[in-house]
């Protein structure tokens, strides 16, 4: 049976990618609560599960031949979030012969300044949640020779897309040119800047999850090209017809908001994010996989039609 750890944006489109392809697949999903807000088939089955509990993971584990750990916290949780539930995966993978493909994302390789990442880069990283995400990816993928080989870790950039509610294009972003009103930016907005289609990242998962070869190894989602944040914002300007008003926040306005904000606070040491070109190669993906990529103007005409449809006031 195929398992889906977090009911997220991620989690959510694996499961519809995965019943696109077999309406009839036996699928379980494992959040907190055991409820969805979505109806699901029958042959969806939804139970509660702590991910940071090993002998509660040891028993979803029992009942899964691949798990997609698609889990994620606010980040002011991920310090004790993230180390639980990497060893409370390790443990059920050790006493179990499930495999794991787990969601991460580019933390871990630290400031690169505007180099190009690559799956090959050292896991580097001096800013808090980089550490803890190169810790997660020991304990995964290095501590254990004989899991390590069962485990695949895929890595993705910024989200975007349909509903994603976080992030530089969430539904702030289009709150805001809907209503008229100035977004919100920072860092150099004239670089170019990989993001992660949502569905391109859950397609990820699933293809490096059913190939045999594919595990003990970290995979780049394919992503689409690189724009900076000025063009992606003209994109929306055409697509969504609205004229859009730009305000770029100083650096130092966001670490003074960082002391009264804890989410702000966390967000200030990955500023660099946008202080550097931030580029992606997924050459070994595309090389095993195919290049699957959405293009931006597709990208942000789902984004668009998805909001229009569903949030727009």
């Amino acid at each position: 049976m195929k398992t889906i750890l977090g009911t997220g944006q991620l989690g959510i489109a694996i499961l519809q990618l995965l019943l696109d392809k077999n309406p009839k697949e036996q699928i379980l999903l494992v959040n907190r609560t055991g409820k969805l807000a979505i109806s699901i088939p029958k042959n969806v089955a939804i139970i509660a599960a702590d991910v940071t509990s090993k002998i509660e993971m040891e028993t979803v584990f029992t009942k899964s031949t691949i798990v997609f750990s698609c889990t994620d916290m606010p980040y002011e949780q991920w310090e004790t979030f993230y180390p639980k539930t990497a060893n409370a995966i390790a443990y059920a993978l050790s006493k179990t012969n499930a495999k794991l493909v787990f969601a991460d994302n580019l933390y871990s390789y630290g400031n690169v300044m505007g180099k190009e990442m690559s799956e090959q880069m050292l896991h580097s990283a001096t800013t808090k949640k980089g550490k803890i995400r190169a810790g997660v990816i020991n304990t995964l993928l290095f501590s254990n020779n004989e899991c390590s080989k069962r485990v695949a870790l895929v890595k993705a950039a910024d989200f975007i897309g349909p509903h994603i509610h976080k992030g530089v294009f969430g539904k702030d972003f289009l709150d805001r040119i809907y209503a008229g009103k100035k977004v919100m930016l920072f860092g150099n907005i004239a670089l170019p800047h990989t993001f992660t289609y949502i569905k391109d990242f859950a397609a990820a998962m699933i293809n490096v999850g059913v190939a045999n070869d594919s595990f003990g190894q970290i995979w780049h989602v394919p992503n689409a090209p690189a724009l900076s944040l000025d063009k992606w914002i003209h994109l929306f300007e055409i697509i969504a017809n609205k004229r859009i008003k730009k305000r770029v926040t100083p650096k130092i306005l966001i670490k003074i908001a960082g002391f009264f904000n804890s989410f702000i606070k966390e967000l200030y040491e990955m500023a660099y994010q946008f202080e550097y070109p931030y580029l992606v190669n997924h050459d070994k993906y595309v090389n095993r996989f195919g290049n699957h990529c959405t293009y931006p103007s597709e990208i942000v005409k789902e984004t668009v039609e998805w909001y229009e449809s569903t949030l727009k006031k």
